[in-house]
């Protein structure tokens, strides 16, 4: 009897590891993602955490992206199901809006990037669980991409107000980086246009001469 539940608490154990591996990081064929969670009190923990939170309580998740080989393009959002239970308050980038991070092929060199960015838990859900999901997608063109994607918190929240909290600061936060989203705009279009003045100016050029 005591070898049989000596072995249940070692299969229980190695799936304890397992998950906390998965959790941790998630990996594909261009690149691979890490996040940690960060709570008020200051003390980073690596994914997937289980805080305990209250309504309107914010924190930081940190994102570290490695990209493998060269690529066009990199794709970042902070998704959640169900009932809408965060907002971004600081960070490049909003709940449920792509992150395009454009670079150039670089010959297979191995890349990190770094995202911070904090958030809290809004006023609308509470008395449950809420997980928050982070989204990467490699794109190395049109038709070759790959992406990987886990949780980096399912946090339960209270239904007790953070003594913290203030509805003007998250709305003046929220201010500033609406005004800052735009700066985000696609790189191509930017790209375009000045392929055309170029364009122009040098057939301008062969029409004087």
């Amino acid at each position: 009897m005591m070898r049989f539940f000596g072995t249940i608490a070692l299969i229980c154990a190695l799936l304890f590891l397992f998950a906390a591996s998965i959790g941790n990081a998630a990996e594909c064929s261009y690149g691979s993602v890490q996040a940690w969670f960060c709570s008020s009190d200051g003390i980073w923990k690596n994914a997937t955490a289980h805080p305990v939170l209250q309504r309107g309580e914010s924190f930081e998740i940190k994102i570290r992206i490695q990209i493998k080989t060269d690529l066009r393009v990199v794709y970042l959002k902070l998704h959640e199901f169900g009932t809408p239970a965060y907002e971004v308050i600081a960070g490049p980038s909003i709940m449920e809006q792509l992150l395009e991070h454009w670079r150039p092929s670089l010959d297979n060199q191995s890349t990190v990037y770094l995202w911070k960015m904090r958030v809290r838990a809004n006023t609308s859900w509470t008395n449950g669980n809420s997980p928050l999901e982070v989204y990467v997608q490699f794109t190395k063109n049109d038709a070759d991409d790959a992406s990987v994607t886990f949780d980096v918190l399912n946090a339960f929240i209270l239904d007790e107000v953070w003594e913290n909290y203030s509805s003007k600061t998250i709305n003046d936060n929220l201010s500033k980086q609406n005004k800052n989203v735009h700066q985000l705009s696609h790189p191509s279009i930017v790209g375009v246009l000045f392929i055309f003045v170029l364009s122009g100016i040098f057939l301008r050029k062969r029409q004087h001469r």
